[in-house]
């Protein structure tokens, strides 16, 4: 009697359990599990302090910025507004290292303000490390996320109830209370809790901005005990608390990301009927312009790299760029052929098998990973393997595998919502026409899943792409990536070169987040 074979989602979740659980075992026993937590107390506590503190003070800043954001877009009209829009689109998808540059190059003591204040003949001391510039550019880059996803909640507010508010004569905080506020207070707490944990974990932007060892996250201090220090069983402690304070927020994070169903009007839109408030009009107009000052020019400092393009265009580039494209393309291949598996798992468990609790377990685990420090990961595999291959060939190997887990609960999110209404739709079709296999997979599910999956790979090609994580570890003569080859010449001072090189990540990156966002739009 043959025994059946494990579903193939089966295999996949029990393979990363294992690669986690491997890494981690790996980490701990290579120095005999020294040092202990009791050991590295002080350090700990000092890293976990500064850590939460600006992942706190980020997250406060950049939910409190970008909602006003928000609420002044959901009330305004006005010419550009559509340009603004797009502003904070491309704003979403800068990679961190390349909003470093971006702050270095605004904020620094060469950079525009100092050159300007230079001009008007003052001068200033102040510094753009430590805590100013790690919250200037987190804020950069989460702003703008959170204001888009709020207005994209506010703008589900049924015209109708628009209408009726006008015709009861709400005041701008009754519009607020019973039409803005049930919105924010559905979208809020998973946006506070996904910022969070960004900044919580953030690594390029502290790495460069943090100004020394007493400026670390956890993050960084993992990347510091294992590529300067080589204090594996110290990392091993390090990644232990980071998961314990992740997971928390994760798990927070898997239940608070929610959107209550709204009714869709059919009519045309309504105005809002706080809009002609002369207060609240001076209040957004505000809002708006410390938007331009701050956003703008931080912006604009990456796209000043196009008058250097020519400049940087040689040999390092070309194949710093297309290292980047196939690691990229290698991890977004990872990622969907893994949503793919465990999707298709926890549509089984949940619609054959009548088993909430496993095709729970299938939903979690991808979101669950954003809890695994991928530092400790990559080093406690890279210490599985060092017998085998060299510290370069390991660095292939590995970024592909570590960037393709770190994008897959996006393209689970993604993929997993679609096999689970092709099911629906056609599951019991293609059983009564027999098939199975790959016939079922390309006639019942693949029509559903083509622009999906497309949108999940392009997703998942520009978070690696543009990412310097796991680089840091094994970057060097023979593995460079176009985010490694700037941070190289922002510790070169060679600025104009490194704008240039920004913007062609940044160009890469929006091409492939703007080719993700019309399949998804063409999907649904």
């Amino acid at each position: 009697m043959r025994l059946p074979l494990p579903h193939p989602g089966s295999i996949v979740a029990f393979a990363i359990l294992a690669l986690v659980g491997g890494s981690f075992i790996a980490l701990v026993t290579i120095d005999g599990g020294k040092p202990t937590l009791l050991s590295i107390g002080p350090y700990l506590f000092r890293v976990l302090v500064f850590s939460l503190t600006q992942a706190t003070l980020s997250t406060l800043l950049s939910i409190g910025f970008g909602t006003a954001l928000a609420l002044a877009l959901a009330r305004r009209r006005f010419p550009g507004r559509d340009a603004v829009l797009a502003a904070l689109g491309t704003t979403m998808v800068i990679p961190g290292i390349v909003a470093v540059l971006a702050v270095i190059s605004v904020y620094g003591r060469s950079g525009w303000i100092a050159s300007g204040l230079s001009v008007l003949g003052w001068s200033s001391d102040a510094s753009i490390f430590g805590y100013p510039g790690i919250l200037i550019a987190h804020v950069f880059l989460n702003s703008p996320f959170v204001a888009r996803i709020v207005l994209d909640g506010l703008s589900v507010v049924p015209a109708e109830q628009w209408r009726l508010a006008s015709s009861l004569g709400f005041t701008p905080g009754q519009s607020f209370r019973h039409l803005d506020w049930p919105v924010l207070r559905a979208e809020l707490p998973g946006l506070a809790s996904l910022v969070f944990l960004l900044c919580f974990k953030s690594f390029a932007i502290v790495l460069a901005l943090g100004g020394g060892p007493g400026r670390a996250t956890l993050e960084v201090a993992i990347y510091e005990a294992l590529k300067i220090d080589f204090d594996f069983g110290r990392a091993a402690w390090l990644a232990l608390v980071q998961i314990a304070v992740c997971l928390s927020v994760t798990l927070a994070l898997n239940r608070a990301f929610t959107r209550p169903p709204a009714a869709l009007t059919t009519r045309l839109p309504a105005a809002r009927t706080d809009r002609s408030h002369r207060a609240l009009k001076r209040v957004d107009v505000g809002v708006l312009i410390i938007a331009s000052v701050f956003i703008g020019p931080l912006l604009l400092s990456v796209l000043s790299g196009i008058a250097f393009i020519g400049a940087v265009l040689d040999r390092d580039v070309a194949v710093a760029f297309a290292t980047s494209l196939a690691i990229a393309t290698a991890a977004a291949a990872v990622a969907c052929l893994l949503a793919l598996a465990l999707g298709a798992a926890a549509r089984r468990a949940r619609l054959r098998s009548r088993s909430p609790a496993v095709a729970a377990f299938y939903d979690i685990l991808p979101n669950l990973l954003l809890a695994v420090p991928p530092f400790a990961l990559t080093a406690g595999l890279f210490l599985m393997m060092r017998r085998f291959v060299e510290p370069a060939q390991a660095g292939f190997l590995l970024l592909p595998l570590i960037n393709g887990l770190a994008a897959l609960p996006f393209a689970y999110r993604s993929i997993a919502p679609r096999q689970f209404i092709a099911e629906e739709r056609y599951g019991r079709l293609s059983q009564t026409l027999g098939l199975s296999g790959w016939s079922r997979f390309s006639i019942m599910d693949w029509p559903m899943l083509r622009r999906p999956f497309a949108a999940a790979f392009a997703l998942s090609m520009a978070l690696s792409f543009g990412d310097f994580g796991i680089v840091a570890l094994f970057g060097g003569a023979e593995l460079r990536t176009l985010p490694y080859l700037l941070y190289e010449r922002l510790g070169a001072y060679r600025l104009d070169e490194a704008s240039a090189i920004g913007l062609l990540i940044l160009a890469m990156a929006f091409c492939l987040a703007h080719l993700s966002g019309r399949m998804s739009h063409a999907a649904d």
